[in-house]
């Protein structure tokens, strides 16, 4: 019994004649072809014996597409690149990095590193090299060895802009001597410009210094160094980086850059109070000299007689550290009307005249009235304090203006009589509260007012 059902499976699975396998058949092939309902139609026929169980890859060549290429045109690349453009891609492939693919024969191989060598060495693409750095691929540079054939690759790229200005300038900087490179950057500089902000930014502090120097740019040298010193984290360190500029600029010749010795002296004055007064406990050891002069002020307890043989002292620290007069009292003023400390603001402006000792302090400010004005009233100092200000303004039109502003009705009511405004007067008048300060001030005002009849400025002559 079992072998009779092995040979039938044998006989199953080695006959030829079998259909090709369908979901669509459910009933069993045998049983068909006992009843005989099997029909020529479903038979499959010898195309698709020999095409799919054959070779189950469907090759492209077997389309034809002679219809579809007869109904449209042929597009050619000419189409596509211009002649220009062919050619650029065309010497690209030529400088490109030579991978071999597997399978090359030993011929070509030879020929691609003939080529190679022949571009590496001997024949160098101006065009080509420039395509590939713009667009930031490698490209051999020791192609290019003569002065003339490096200067004309800087050239073409300085015309074109990049990042690949600074691969060539340093490829320059390595092949050339340094009279060679530092006439280059002389006569071209957008490329000094550009290997100086390569510098700075890689924080080569003491060749960025150097070429500054090199090619006259003091001013910008003296102050990297200036930054360089102040930036170190110790008092000491900073001392000594500062007096080592102050020998260096002194040793160069007396006289040639007087502003820098200036600077570094005042900046040595100030690491010199912070390490001995100790005025670095609230604004840090970084602090601005205006930050310490503001400190100074903070601690200054007589405003009228300075003691100028204090190191602390507002005034002196401000010569030392070369404050300019409206600094320095721009700076008094600031702290002293948050200090409410309103008294000593007189004596902040007072000066002696230099070619009248005798003579009384005056008022003297270095900076715009109206803003030392506007400050006060923005720090809300009383009336009193801004009558004050306002009464040293000359003009009496700007007085008024401003007066009305900050809303100090005595120094608004001193304007109107400077301006003989009778009739404003006595509007303003009606306004203020009754038997108030300021009424019984406007109220005098108007009688003295009336009362001044006769004035130099009614008087004309007639001739």
């Amino acid at each position: 019994m079992e072998s009779q059902f092995d040979s039938a499976d044998e006989n199953y699975w080695n006959r030829s004649s079998r259909a090709a396998f369908s979901f669509d058949d459910d009933d069993d092939p045998d049983d068909m072809g006992k009843s005989g309902t099997i029909s020529d139609q479903t038979k499959p026929s010898t195309k698709w014996d020999n095409g799919i169980f054959n070779d189950d890859t469907i090759s492209e060549a077997s389309f034809d597409n002679s219809a579809a290429l007869g109904t449209l045109n042929p597009l050619s690349i000419k189409a596509i690149l211009s002649d220009e453009a062919l050619k650029l891609v065309l010497q690209e492939q030529t400088l490109d990095d030579h991978v071999l693919a597997k399978g090359v024969t030993p011929e070509e191989e030879l020929k691609l590193l003939r080529r190679q060598i022949q571009s590496t060495l001997y024949s160098p693409n101006l065009e080509a090299t420039v395509q590939k750095l713009l667009h930031g691929k490698l490209a051999p540079l020791e192609m290019f060895k003569s002065l003339q054939e490096k200067q004309e690759l800087l050239d073409t790229l300085l015309a074109n802009g990049g990042d690949a200005v600074i691969g060539v300038l340093l490829f320059l900087k390595r092949t050339l001597n340094t009279a060679q490179f530092n006439g280059i950057l002389e006569q071209r500089p957008k490329a000094l410009e550009h290997y100086l902000s390569y510098l700075r930014q890689s924080g080569d502090v003491s060749n960025y210094i150097e070429m500054l120097q090199r090619f006259g740019r003091h001013q910008e040298a003296a102050l990297r160094q200036f930054q360089a010193a102040m930036a170190c984290s110790e008092l000491s360190t900073r001392k000594q980086q500062l007096q080592r500029l102050i020998d260096a600029y002194a040793s160069a010749g007396v006289g040639i850059i007087p502003l820098y010795e200036q600077i570094f002296h005042a900046a040595l004055k100030l690491q010199l109070l912070q390490e001995k007064e100790g005025l670095s406990h609230r604004f840090g050891e970084h602090a601005t000299p205006i930050e310490l002069l503001f400190l100074c002020c903070t601690q200054n307890k007589n405003w009228k007689d300075q003691d100028m043989l204090k190191l602390t002292s507002p005034q002196r620290f401000a010569a030392d550290q070369d404050i300019s007069p409206a600094q320095y009292e721009w700076t008094a003023l600031n702290e002293r009307a948050q200090a409410q400390a309103y008294a000593d603001l007189e004596c902040i402006f007072e000066r002696v005249s230099t070619w009248h000792p005798l003579k009384a302090r005056q008022f003297h400010i270095s900076f715009d009235l109206a803003l030392a004005v506007q400050r006060l009233f923005e720090l809300q100092a009383p009336a009193t304090v801004l009558q004050l200000f306002l009464s040293k303004m000359s003009n009496s039109s700007e007085k008024l203006a401003l007066a009305q502003r900050v809303k100090c009705i005595k120094a608004v009511i001193d304007a109107m009589v400077s301006l003989k405004q009778q009739q404003e007067l006595q509007q303003l008048r009606d306004t203020l509260p009754d038997r108030s300060e300021e009424q019984f001030y406007c109220e005098n005002a108007l009688k003295s007012l009336q009362s001044k009849r006769w004035t130099t400025d009614n008087i004309k002559l007639k001739l």
